[in-house]
């Protein structure tokens, strides 16, 4: 609650104070905080369709990952405020004297983007909402066709999401910078928010497993197939990354290639070194053992590696066009992500406590529970 309370009263100062340098930090936060609840709705919905048992011990985790999503959504929303100063797209003396804007303003104008905001957000909540429900109403029925319900609401939640997901990373990150575009930025995206969404479920089942609440309902083969996770999609993500770079770098069109050279100068080069350590070199070469996997000390400290990797993966992203030179580190950058992080952690402990930590009746629990 300190945190939290500190990082917004910074915020709010800096809005005042220095908007420029705040606004795109409000951004970032909002995004991350964002996308951490979104992987607790994508995670429970990839067990439903993949009919997947063995993470019903600790499902609660991202369901309750998924109580952030409304304060998230109020953060989104207050990003639109600044959109004079985070969209350059947004100035019609801008437009006006520029083709490729002008050529895109059909798309690219703000009562569209707001509308199409308010839509992600709304169909993203009502998905979570709902499946968050079905498994509290399983608790008290025990009714297995709720699992059925869950299967099919997941499977129709992954087309959104998938579709929704791919637009909103464009209209948030990509048109800040609205000359440039890769048809890969979305599933770049996606890559980045499910890999640090796996290491916001690992830190908080090993947390709780450490509290008493998990200690003898997760064990070490749960850690593994975490683990496994993480060691997947660290190196999907990577994929995906070296993807979109080579082919750039390879075709060499100067209205793609103004991406890379503006993040290889300056410090920025340094930045872009440290998100591909951070994201993949350490949890790849740290996690290639199987007994790494199950080591949770080892695997704690891979995660909290990820979610710094993550918030410098969103800063390579979004801050460039807004500090040419390289990263800044003040109060602006501290407090809007510090709040962000705060809130996830308190809002998803609070939620754990509003129901059995275990879901009790669901009927995969026992299968889980026997996890070798």
């Amino acid at each position: 609650m300190l945190f939290a309370g500190a990082g917004l009263i910074i915020t709010a100062i800096g809005v005042i104070v220095n908007p420029a340098a705040t606004w795109p930090n409000i951004l970032l936060a909002a995004y991350y905080l964002l996308s951490l609840g979104i992987a607790g709705a994508v995670f429970i919905a990839l067990l439903f369709v993949a009919n997947a048992g063995w993470a019903v011990a600790f499902r609660r985790v991202p369901e309750a990952m998924t109580k952030v999503l409304p304060l998230a959504g109020i953060a989104m929303i207050i990003v639109l405020f600044g959109i004079d100063t985070l969209y350059e797209w947004s100035h019609q003396d801008v437009v006006a004297t520029d083709h490729i804007l002008h050529e895109k303003a059909g798309w690219l104008n703000v009562p569209f983007f707001v509308i199409r905001t308010v839509i992600y957000l709304g169909l993203w909540l009502l998905f979570a909402m709902l499946l968050v429900r079905f498994s509290r109403k399983q608790d008290a029925s025990g009714d297995i066709a709720l699992t059925a319900k869950s299967t099919r609401l997941s499977a129709a939640f992954l087309v959104v999401f998938a579709l929704t997901f791919t637009v909103a990373s464009m209209d948030w990150i990509m048109s800040l910078e609205p000359h440039w575009y890769s048809t890969i930025f979305g599933i770049y995206n996606f890559s980045g928010l499910l890999l640090n969404g796996l290491a916001a479920i690992t830190i908080v089942v090993i947390l709780l497993r450490r509290w008493g609440p998990l200690q003898r309902v997760v064990s070490e083969s749960h850690l593994h197939n975490l683990g496994k996770l993480i060691f997947a999609f660290s190196t999907f993500w990577m994929y995906i990354w070296f993807s979109q770079y080579i082919l750039i770098w390879y075709a060499n069109i100067p209205e793609e290639v103004v991406y890379y050279i503006r993040r290889e100068q300056g410090s920025w080069l340094i930045f872009t070194g440290l998100n591909v350590v951070f994201n993949w070199v350490i949890p790849f070469a740290v996690l290639l053992p199987q007994s790494a996997k199950r080591n949770e000390g080892l695997l704690f400290k891979v995660c909290i590696i990820i979610m710094i990797g993550h918030w410098i993966d969103l800063s390579w992203m979004i801050l460039p066009p807004f500090l040419v030179s390289g990263p800044e580190f003040s109060l602006w950058v501290i407090g809007p992500i510090a709040a962000a992080i705060a809130y996830f952690f308190l809002g998803t402990f609070r939620a754990l406590s509003q129901a059995p930590v275990v879901p009790v009746k669901d009927p995969m629990l026992e299968e889980s529970l026997h996890l070798s």
